[in-house]
């Protein structure tokens, strides 16, 4: 694309790539957060010298402390993210909170495995304080991060931008996904094995601030010390709140949102539960090493990106629901499959799981691009904000809940094969509440340019 092609359009797609590594980054952090700390403190917990806690008690108290991240972000995110709507620097409104906050997370990071390195007590509770801390610092800029893409790149390209941060993401994913493959090769095969992940929380680190560097050396952020406190003004004018009571909808309208927020419940439910005790079910029941059921997860990642547009041409083609259904019923059928593979004896497990894995991330693509555009549709024009609300509310409850009570019904079950009957039947009670929908699918053409862009703010 030529310079003046460039200028036309209002933004650089060079500077957006560097800027996107910043929300890049928080993928760097989490998907190794969610790789191995479940096995971290699966380890901590079963060897607390004096005291014994029964599987139950265990693997609650993992789904728990999984489930902090969401507490935090469903609370301070919100908050931090309207602060930096207003932050007045040399380095603009969003780049501050990054230069604080991603130091010091990175530290955080490494000191979470050397804190389980602690004997007893001691040590569960020195990884709890580096745990909490760290995920109260990662709501701090996590908004302020995503807001970036919406302040560089002007509204009527946002999708392109959208889906720029989404590449990038994807990318730093795969790398951190790959990282104990990574480090394996470097000679950190044998410590990864034993269960010393020190090496994979300093690598993910490092990218980390290379990132931070990266962005703040060849980002141009504007000075905006001087500017008027306008969108301050305008956002303390009152506006009446959508609230359950005052939406004046049809009675059918409102069952149809009142079902579609309970499948969402199941559907986020059973995503944050399989992320939670993946590299647990891998590791405990399969016997796979940590290295390589990241591994998998890298290729699943890797589906959902090769993925992404051809499912969204599907979903355009055969409508919302029926997209919605298909990817249910795939990802219902992975979760089933997953629960068969321990119960056959099958020790070459590598490349079924991550067929399976892969499968599993195309199926849950369908879903993910059609449930929040079904659940504002069902709304109509006028109601995208207070339905953007009841969409996130319905996701967030269930990541808050259900990592919990999967690992309560490990606990009395005692096996990791709970995770895979738990999810499926989630997805099966999805299809079920999906199918009964009745809106949300036609709109007009001048409703449906308002709902992509209702969909892009929301997920932004």
């Amino acid at each position: 694309m030529s310079e003046k092609q460039k200028k036309n359009r209002g933004y650089s797609t060079g500077q957006l790539i560097i800027a996107s590594l910043g929300f890049g980054s928080v993928m760097i952090f989490w998907t190794i957060y969610n790789s191995f700390v479940p096995l971290i403190l699966d380890e901590k917990l079963n060897h607390l010298g004096g005291i014994a806690l029964s599987a139950t008690v265990i693997s609650t108290l993992t789904g728990f402390i999984m489930t902090i991240d969401n507490f935090f972000g469903l609370i301070f995110q919100p908050i931090f993210g309207r602060k930096s709507d207003f932050m007045r620097s040399r380095y603009g409104k969003r780049m501050p909170y990054l230069l604080v906050g991603v130091p010091i997370c990175a530290v955080l990071f490494v000191l979470m495995p050397l804190a389980a390195k602690i004997n007893g007590v001691a040590g569960i509770l020195a990884m709890m304080l580096v745990i909490i801390t760290f995920n109260f610092v990662m709501s701090t800029w996590r908004a302020p991060c995503v807001a970036i893409m919406p302040d560089i790149v002007p509204v009527e390209y946002q999708s392109d931008g959208n889906a720029v941060v989404n590449m990038v993401a994807a990318v730093t994913s795969i790398i951190a996904s790959a990282a104990a493959t990574i480090l394996g090769a470097m000679g950190f095969k044998q410590a990864i094995a034993e269960g010393d992940y020190v090496s994979v929380f300093a690598f993910g680190a490092i990218v980390v601030l290379l990132c931070l560097l990266i962005i703040w050396i060849f980002v141009k952020w504007p000075d905006n010390r001087k500017d008027k406190d306008s969108r301050r003004q305008a956002a303390d004018v009152s506006r009446p709140k959508e609230t359950l009571r005052n939406l004046n909808l049809p009675a059918d309208a409102k069952r149809s949102m009142f079902i579609m927020m309970f499948a969402l419940l199941c559907i986020s439910g059973s995503s944050d539960g399989f992320g939670t005790y993946f590299t647990l079910y891998a590791t405990r029941l399969l016997k796979m090493d940590a290295a390589t059921a990241t591994l998998i997860r890298t290729l699943a990642t890797l589906g959902g990106v090769l993925l992404a547009v051809p499912a969204g041409i599907m979903g355009r083609k055969l409508g919302r629901k029926k997209s919605i259904l298909i990817g249910l019923v795939v990802v219902a059928a992975c979760h089933g499959m997953m629960s068969m593979i321990p119960l056959f004896g099958i020790t070459a497990v590598f490349v079924p799981v991550a067929v399976i894995n892969f499968v599993y991330a195309a199926g849950f693509i369908l879903i993910n691009i059609n449930t929040l555009p079904i659940m504002l549709a069902i709304g109509g024009k006028e109601r995208f904000g207070a339905f953007t609300g009841y969409y996130y509310t319905a996701t967030f409850t269930a990541a808050v809940i259900c990592p919990t009570l999967i690992g309560f019904l490990i606990g009395i079950t005692g096996t990791y094969n709970t995770v895979q009957i738990f999810c499926m039947a989630s997805m099966i009670i999805a299809i079920f509440c999906v199918a009964r929908v009745k809106h949300g699918e036609k709109l007009s053409d001048e409703e449906e340019a308002a709902l992509a862009k209702a969909v892009e703010a929301a997920e932004d």
